[in-house]
């Protein structure tokens, strides 16, 4: 019996030891990913002023929105790959990654070319206002023109985890990160370029990510590699089904960011704007944690799933759920008692603005702990195949229950009705979690028995 217990404990130690292995290189990578938006913010707030800030605010919907469109492709494919792997069905894998690399090709150049035609109608929709429309144009007029590469960066991270070089991954993204932090600086401090500096800086970045990534393509340093293929469109049709759930996560930071930047518009403006900036910048990197351990476990969840070892999946779903709760509950504890330290970082001596970002923090995050118990229930459905509920989620949380709570809540709590709409849907989201989870008994043992 002893020998048992033994047996199971180490094999949880090792199970915690190959998934650290994963998600560590995962959440690092997602949040120097973040930094291309957050050095921005920075820079901008302290060399520019409130109004670029409020500017580059209304933007960031369009950056979450094309790494959501980049994941669609390549989670989708990532979520193929792993599961080929397992079966150890390795040629037809490869045929996958070059297929999904084709169809990101035409994708991310087709939006390019079409927003950069409409960048004006585009920037009216995100909720720009007259007074910082130029600003907001001449951001996303550079950031457009980078957005294959900011897709493609992304895209090969995704490619390399599933290639079992999660490590790799990492390196190339704090080596983009890092280059747009000097960028920034460059193009805003000595060149005086202003906004536009920024939105240059934020496209390049992922170019230098992207020479660091391609010689393990190029040169076949693993499974996947790129070679002639044919385009299936039974397989891009699976690509894109699996990928969906990933798409509607980081969707949903875009479309929350959205919604809230709308209602800002209507109860607040250029200050409000500002200070949900400060307010999505703290989320976005406290949000790359989740996500990176939604996007880190996912090779090895979907392995385990094509390989038929479903108690690996129950145990990386445990162990992901108690280190998400464990940071969600300290984040905002921090957050609650220190809220002013983050802020001023990026509101320097503008008073008024620190007062205002502040109480939005302290309204806004409340519920993070809630959000990594979605993200990784949504990411894990996603991963074993069951799509339509990992997209229920996703959904719930940032527009089916986000939108009427956005509505109704600032008539009776003024501005701050803004701030907490978004913990009350994470918190009426999990409700439909539990629902979802048991609508077919057990997900898990239906995963089983269709197999």
């Amino acid at each position: 019996m002893k020998n048992n217990e033994v047996a199971v404990k180490n094999q949880s130690k090792n199970m915690f030891r190959l998934l650290l292995s994963y998600i560590v290189p995962g959440i690092a990578g997602l949040l120097f990913n973040s930094l291309y938006i957050v050095v921005d913010g920075l820079f901008v707030a302290r060399m520019l002023g409130r109004e670029p800030l409020a500017a580059v605010t209304v933007g960031v919907p369009v950056v979450e929105i094309l790494l959501a469109l980049s994941m669609l492709i390549s989670v989708g494919a990532g979520v193929l790959i792993s599961s080929k792997n397992g079966k150890g069905e390795y040629k037809e894998a490869r045929g996958i990654f070059n297929i999904s690399v084709r169809l990101l090709a035409i994708v991310s150049i087709l939006i390019a070319v079409g927003a950069l035609i409409f960048i004006r109608p585009i920037a009216k929709m995100l909720g720009a206002t007259p007074d910082i429309m130029d600003l907001v144009v001449e951001y996303m007029k550079y950031f457009f023109a980078f957005s294959p590469a900011f897709m493609f960066s992304y895209a090969m991270c995704t490619w390399l985890r599933n290639d079992s070089q999660p490590k790799l991954a990492m390196f190339a993204q704090i080596v983009g990160a890092l280059s747009n932090v000097f960028l920034d600086w460059y193009f805003m401090g000595p060149l005086k370029m202003g906004i536009g500096g920024a939105a240059l800086a934020t496209g390049l970045g992922p170019v230098f990510s992207m020479i660091i990534m391609l010689p393990h393509f190029i040169s076949k340093k693993g499974n996947l590699y790129f070679e002639k293929v044919k385009m299936d469109f039974k397989i891009i049709s699976d690509m894109l089904l699996k990928g969906i759930p990933s798409f509607a996560m980081e969707f949903a930071l875009g479309i929350t960011t959205l919604c809230v930047n709308i209602a800002i518009g209507i109860h607040m403006g250029a200050l409000g704007f500002a200070a949900f900036g400060i307010v999505g910048y703290i989320a976005l990197i406290i949000l790359s944690l989740f996500l990176g351990m939604a996007e880190g476990s996912q090779p090895l969840i979907s392995f385990y799933h094509g390989a038929n070892e479903d108690n690996n999946m129950k145990a990386i779903l445990k162990i992901s759920l108690r280190i998400s709760v464990a940071i969600g509950i300290i984040a905002y504890l921090l957050l609650f008692k220190y809220a002013e330290v983050p802020v001023s970082i990026f509101a320097d001596n503008d008073i008024e603005l620190v007062k205002a970002a502040t109480t939005a923090t302290i309204y806004y995050f409340p519920a993070l702990f809630v959000s990594g118990i979605n993200i990784l229930l949504a990411s894990y459905m996603q991963s074993i195949g069951h799509w339509k509920e990992s997209v229920a989620i996703s959904l719930c949380r940032s527009l089916i229950l986000l939108l009427p709570l956005l509505l109704v809540l600032p008539k009776f709590l003024g501005d701050n009705g803004i701030w907490v709409s978004v913990p009350f849907a994470e918190i009426l989201t999990l409700p439909i979690d539990y629902m979802l989870w048991n609508s077919k008994n057990n997900i898990i043992t239906q995963s089983s028995m269709s197999r």
